[in-house]
């Protein structure tokens, strides 16, 4: 297992606001792995511009630790922090660029901060220009540019000092769907080509289904889940959560949906969601020799960053007994919602999901 480059030990914060105190984070514990791209998601208000700050030690915790390349935040003295951020490069929702330098120059001025030469800094430029696409641009105002070519001058800037942490804190959010995946093309090359740690901040499951390994949810402040991407889509359990997947997972019917399909059908209406391998199609071919009519009434393939998700939902008809078993076989490879189930629930608590493929 990699080290932990970032890890919160039962963090809280609080802020004081018109006289009464407003909790923000309550006891969240995660850590964050050396080299993956790790995503924080919720809605507004869940924390996570709190959890940010505290990351890169604009703000230190209520209560509890947080750690960064080893050093514990809280016990650091503010020039301590200070020096630790030239470890963490950040990429911004709204650019936050200097308009009156050139592309050349807003990539400069984290280096020119930080005392390098002249030709460090036109080597340095040269290579992060050509990394994110942009050395036509070089000499460009950001007026001149459109939003992507403005993030990519972010993501290039993020990147001048070698950090090893980057956080992308709502960094797609202005951005049209094909700008988006541009972007995300870059972040995943910064991840797999240069090993930066990325630590994702965002609302959109767009971008956790395509770029990150592992996934924390927060909901009013508190960890409501935790866990591999592919976990995480495939059998959400907190409310929070089952919210974002719901309306990225075109395939996945809400309980509205199931309880009309199972009112439109005769059979025993389930929703199985898996992950890209080799099962699914096995299981559904006993179907037939063990007595059940199954008919395909929805579904399709969702595709994440190294695989994809099959979800289906099928009607089952038959004898109760044989109908119970293929559930029970399709709970063994994946997860399972029927109408009125409160939560999709995998064939055995704590364990991954199975590959498998329609």
């Amino acid at each position: 297992m990699s080290e932990s480059i970032i890890s919160l030990d039962r963090v809280g914060k609080t802020f004081s606001r018109g006289g009464s105190q407003v909790t923000a984070l309550d006891e969240v514990t995660l850590d964050v792995r050396r080299g993956e791209v790790f995503a924080v998601i919720g809605f507004s208000g869940a924390g996570k511009s709190t959890l940010v700050r505290l990351i890169n030690g604009l703000e230190l915790p209520t209560s509890g630790t947080v750690t960064v390349q080893g050093q514990q935040l809280n016990s650091l003295r503010p020039k301590q922090i200070r020096a630790l951020r030239s470890d963490i490069g950040m990429v911004f929702q709204q650019f936050n660029l200097l308009r009156s330098r050139t592309v050349y120059g807003n990539v400069a001025y984290p280096l020119e901060v930080a005392g390098w030469k002249p030709e460090q800094i036109y080597r340095r430029i040269t290579e992060l220009l050509h990394f994110v696409g942009l050395t036509e641009r070089a000499w460009a105002y950001p007026e001149e540019l459109s939003g992507g070519q403005k993030q990519r001058v972010g993501i290039a800037r993020a990147l001048a000092t070698n950090p090893p942490i980057l956080l992308a804190d709502e960094s797609t959010s202005a951005l049209d769907p094909d700008t988006t995946r541009e972007v995300l093309a870059l972040l995943r090359r910064v991840n797999e080509e240069l090993g930066i740690t990325i630590v994702v901040i965002t609302h959109e499951m767009e971008v956790v289904r395509s770029l990150a390994d592992r996934v924390a949810v927060l909901e009013s402040g508190r960890l409501a889940e935790l866990g591999p991407v592919r976990d995480i889509f495939a059998n959400p359990t907190a409310g929070a959560t089952r919210r974002l997947v719901g309306a990225t997972l075109d395939a996945v019917p809400d309980a509205d949906d199931l309880a009309q399909l199972r009112a439109r059908h005769r059979g025993r209406i389930v929703t199985v969601t898996v992950a890209a391998g080799r099962s699914l199609g096995a299981v559904l071919g006993r179907a037939s020799e063990q007595g059940v009519e199954l008919e395909i009434v929805h579904g399709g393939l969702t595709s994440m960053k190294e695989e994809s998700l099959a979800t289906f939902t099928l009607s089952l008809r038959g004898e109760p007994d044989a109908v119970e078993r293929m559930v029970a076989e399709l709970r063994g490879i994946g997860a399972v919602e029927e109408a009125g189930d409160h939560g999709r629930t995998a064939g055995e608590a704590g364990e991954p999901l199975q590959e498998v493929s329609a």
